[in-house]
């Protein structure tokens, strides 16, 4: 089921008038991807007066932060011994447990041997059952629908794209080709029938087939969906049968994509014409740049729909569901700014331009707290779309834009870190852990940390790198695993704790020491010359 666990309307209506009119009271009253441009973002008008005034788009791909970003320091800077212990004590994590081998062996989705289209997902309500040399990961409907899970696979995915293009691995170059073809399916597997001409509509995810097979390691490893061959209708999803999808046949499709996963795909996505233009290996290549063909497509067809995210019905119809989870514009008369930074986001990615969007510094909006107060994961959707819009007016060649959203974003979490301030976030127990993390992805887009906030990072990863040393479960096909179920948070994986970097982020900071928009003026906190090098992990 969704986070977003009741409509944010009703409740702004029924629970929350009195804060909502308050606030209303303050309030701030091409097809060609990439441009350059020298002012501070577009005006409203029609699209053709978007152009960057006659100049052309840039030939290549930005590869450095484009403008000068400061901040005052605070804090002690950690000491170069204290980054060389950092540095040797996660990449020897990494190492050891050979994280994206680990990734790739127990994620599952569709494997090539079985002559459908292959791609791997990162599921939540997943069983690991272990029998003899064979181990089979179960989708339990017990525990759900895993209606979120592009969120960790984008996660996974944008770290692993980080370090495919720092070390040329081909253990992370395997993820990010499984990973970005996953990307592709869940819009492939939404199409109804050979005659569906919407191909760009994208599911919460489908259900294909049972299979067997050898992972390139000779791990025996098995794929049973069985829990899920059924339909059913919920407030937030339905599960519908497509028995004539062309690409895997007779399967189950999750509709009514949710908001929830999309700022972290844009992420992963944002960075796919750096993989088309620099990555080695044809496979990865091939399969980035469908997921970007059909990324794209996606966005358009948001735009396009007047900033709604369509589904389709049990009979492939399209349709644009009731829920906010589906709308980037429902509160827009409550709060004109609400949600501003996805739709600009969006466009970017759809266009390559802001199609008249314009969110000044993207944060400040009425409708950020009342949501975060609403439901504590309304925060990673509004922080994750604001990391997106900078990301992509980065990429797209919207230097001003991008450097009033990262300033604006600057801001936003200054405000989070500020004891003194009023931010319903900060009662979660897992606050200061989740911006430990928004404070590693906003550095990789040229935020310079401070010292103080250096250490945030050290505190978190660290804590989870002890954590995850003692985890027993590794490689579930080592002799020493016991035949059993094991469920997916406590037996193959993990379990998370707020005082720690969850697994599936356990290595941003390979995207950060791999960024083209690095900053050097930000804190020290990591060795990147030894993150490089794969075949240094582990020492100082």
């Amino acid at each position: 089921m969704s986070r977003r666990s009741f409509s944010l309307l009703m409740a702004l209506g029924l629970v929350l008038l009195p804060a909502v009119l308050s606030f209303l009271a303050t309030a701030c009253s091409g097809d060609d991807f990439l441009r350059t441009d020298g002012d501070a973002g577009v005006s409203d008008g029609d699209a053709d007066d978007q152009e960057a005034d006659g100049e052309e788009p840039p030939q290549e791909l930005p590869l450095a932060l484009p403008f000068e970003l400061t901040r005052e320091d605070k804090g002690e800077p950690l000491s170069e011994s204290e980054i060389a212990d950092f540095t040797a004590r996660l990449t020897g994590f990494w190492k050891r447990v050979d994280y994206f081998t680990w990734v790739y062996e127990t994620c599952h989705g569709m494997d090539a041997s079985t002559g459908y289209p292959d791609y791997l997902i990162w599921w939540h309500d997943v069983d690991a059952v272990k029998q003899g040399d064979t181990v089979t990961f179960h989708n339990n409907s017990a525990y759900g629908g895993s209606h979120n899970n592009a969120e960790p696979t984008s996660l996974v995915l944008t770290q692993a794209i980080g370090g495919y293009l720092l070390t040329g691995d081909p253990a992370m170059g395997r993820v990010v080709e499984q990973f970005a073809k996953s990307f592709t399916a869940v819009m492939k597997g939404f199409v109804y029938d050979e005659n569906d001409p919407l191909l760009y509509i994208m599911s919460r995810n489908f259900v294909a087939h049972n299979h067997s097979f050898t992972l390139p390691s000779g791990k025996k490893k098995a794929v049973d969906y069985s829990d899920w061959y059924s339909t059913y209708e919920g407030w937030n999803a339905h599960r519908v049968h497509y028995p004539n999808n062309p690409y895997w046949g007779d399967i189950y499709v999750t509709t009514m994509r949710s908001k929830d996963d999309l700022p972290f795909m844009y992420r992963a996505a944002a960075w796919f014409p750096y993989v088309i233009e620099y990555a080695e290996d044809e496979a990865v290549r091939e399969a980035v740049t469908e997921a970007w063909e059909f990324m794209r497509g996606f966005a358009k067809d948001v735009v396009d729909s007047g900033y709604y995210i369509r589904s389709k019905d049990a009979n492939g119809e399209p349709f644009i569901p009731e829920e906010d989870l589906a709308s980037f514009v429902e509160y827009v008369s409550l709060f004109p700014d609400a949600e501003c930074d996805p739709r600009l986001a969006t466009a970017l990615l759809a266009y390559g331009e802001p199609k008249g969007v314009e969110c000044g510094d993207g944060q400040g909006s009425g409708y950020d707290p009342v949501a975060g107060g609403l439901n504590y994961y309304n925060y990673s959707i509004i922080d994750y779309f604001h990391l997106s819009a900078v990301q992509l007016a980065l990429v797209t060649g919207y230097y001003e834009t991008a450097k009033q959203l990262l300033e604006g974003y600057i801001v936003r979490l200054e405000r989070y870190q500020d004891p003194n301030t009023e931010e319903p976030g900060r009662r979660n127990e897992s606050w200061r852990r989740d911006i430990s993390l928004e404070l590693l992805q906003g550095a990789s887009l040229g935020m310079p940390l401070t010292s103080e906030e250096a250490r945030e990072i050290h505190q978190f990863v660290g804590q989870a790198v002890a954590s995850f040393e003692d985890f027993p479960n590794w490689d579930l096909w080592d002799p020493s695993v016991p035949d059993g179920v094991y469920d997916f948070r406590s037996g193959f994986h993990p379990a998370h704790t707020p005082d720690a970097t969850r697994i599936e982020e356990i290595a941003f900071i390979l995207e950060y020491c791999w960024s083209p928009f690095r900053n050097p003026a930000g804190a020290a906190f990591v060795d990147c010359e030894i993150v490089g090098d794969p075949a240094k992990w582990g020492q100082k």
